[in-house]
């Protein structure tokens, strides 16, 4: 098993400090790339980055969502209502490291209570609805997802079933994001296969995972699609270094990392993360937004009661008290959960593909080795980072 404590250590070395950079998210942004949609299955040739949070790549675990309606005023003074689907996390989104290194929350325990409420709520209310069985019925509603998130620079991108000769996309900054545990397995079991091949030696490691926007000696090559087989997704992954050479010419946009690709949860929540403390270095932010939360909570709490009336009169349609639920937000007040921060005047589906949405940057192809048809890279295993970060949820599963 790859020694998660030796792993981290390295990647240390290679993470500058929390207070090397100021993040201002208003400046840039990162596109988020979902990678249970269709148009964004295939294969990827990345660079990744650490979180300068938990000086590690991958966070992961379970987000409860909750589609509410909102309504918001612009500048002009113009009300503006429309849905949205907000995150409710898992506590380890929200963990950073110590002076002495070690993961703790960043929460505060009003935070915790409120963040455990909030889920408890959740989950009331999906087992009120019924919507495990019921899912295509409450799905833009409701719903639940393990994620396993990371930003990285993008060299190239072959939709399933491309040419490999000729990639459909290059050269961008994203937020991976993605529903399936075979991403982690095919990962993990890479790295302990490179690590065997390098005699125990897992220095390599440090020379894939760091945050230099040059000079980089090697990527992580990976594939995701649909498993024809069964539900769900099948993952393939591998890691190439000692490649400085073909590198040479590469250069990571520093805006791109100054928008925060050393903090891939911020990216993740976007304006949904607290911004009070934007001027803050990584590490130092808190980006639990308690209003927001609490107002998730709030409609989650009115429509758990509206469905249990329903239930109580011998009902079993919510349909109609649903609709009055979200009517009275369009004709009551302003609900303003992030007051500081300009709220999207349509709704937010974090499923949006990020490549189905920008047309592909052609240009060079990159030589690579693989089946077409298959859209699978021979030698690959298949991936678990289990044991490795803080917080990371080896119980992910597809959608």
């Amino acid at each position: 098993m790859l020694d998660v404590s030796n792993f981290m250590e390295r990647l240390a070395k290679q993470t500058s400090s929390p207070n090397a950079r100021v993040f201002n998210r208003q400046t840039r942004k990162i596109e988020k790339l979902s990678l249970n949609h269709p148009s964004n299955l295939g294969r990827y040739q990345v660079l990744p980055f650490n979180s300068e949070v938990i000086n590690y790549p991958f966070i992961s675990g379970m987000v409860r969502q909750i589609n509410i309606p909102r309504k918001t005023t612009d500048q002009s003074g113009q009300e503006n209502v429309y849905n949205a689907w907000i995150h409710i996390p898992t506590p380890g989104f929200y963990q950073m490291l110590d002076e002495t290194g070690r993961a703790v929350s960043s929460l505060s325990a009003e935070d915790e209570k409120l963040l455990e409420s909030t889920s408890t709520l959740w989950e009331e209310l999906y087992k009120e609805l019924g919507a495990k069985e019921n899912w295509a019925k409450y799905k833009d509603l409701i719903r639940r997802r393990n994620y396993t998130i990371f930003a990285g620079y993008c060299l190239n991108f072959w939709k399933y079933g491309s040419d490999t000769r000729t990639p459909d996309r290059q050269n961008f900054s994203a937020l991976f994001m993605i529903t399936t545990k075979a991403f982690a397995t095919a990962v993990q079991s890479n790295i302990n296969d490179k690590t065997i091949m390098e005699g125990g030696d897992q220095s390599w490691v440090e020379k894939i995972y760091n945050n230099q926007l040059k000079n980089r000696d090697g990527f992580l090559l990976f594939s995701i699609n649909k498993d024809k087989d069964r539900a769900g997704f099948i993952s393939s992954a591998s890691h190439e270094f000692g490649r400085a050479q073909m590198l040479s010419s590469i250069e990571i946009p520093e805006d791109d990392f100054n928008a925060g690709m050393n903090d891939p949860v911020s990216l993740f929540l976007g304006w949904q993360a607290s911004n009070q403390d934007n001027d803050k270095p990584y590490g130092y932010r808190r980006l639990f937004n308690a209003k927001l939360i609490k107002e998730a909570a709030d409609y989650m709490g009115s429509l758990l009661s509206a469905i249990r009336a329903v239930k109580a009169s011998g009902g079993s349609d919510f349909d109609e008290a649903i609709q009055k639920i979200n009517e009275s937000v369009a004709g009551g007040p302003v609900t303003d959960g992030n007051a500081t921060t300009a709220a999207p005047t349509q709704q937010e589906d974090p499923t949006t593909p990020g490549a189905a949405q920008i047309d592909p940057l052609m240009g060079n192809s990159f030589a690579s080795s693989g089946n077409a048809s298959t859209n699978t890279f021979s030698g690959f295993s298949t991936p678990d980072f289990s044991k490795a970060a803080p917080g990371f949820d080896p119980s992910n599963t597809p959608f």
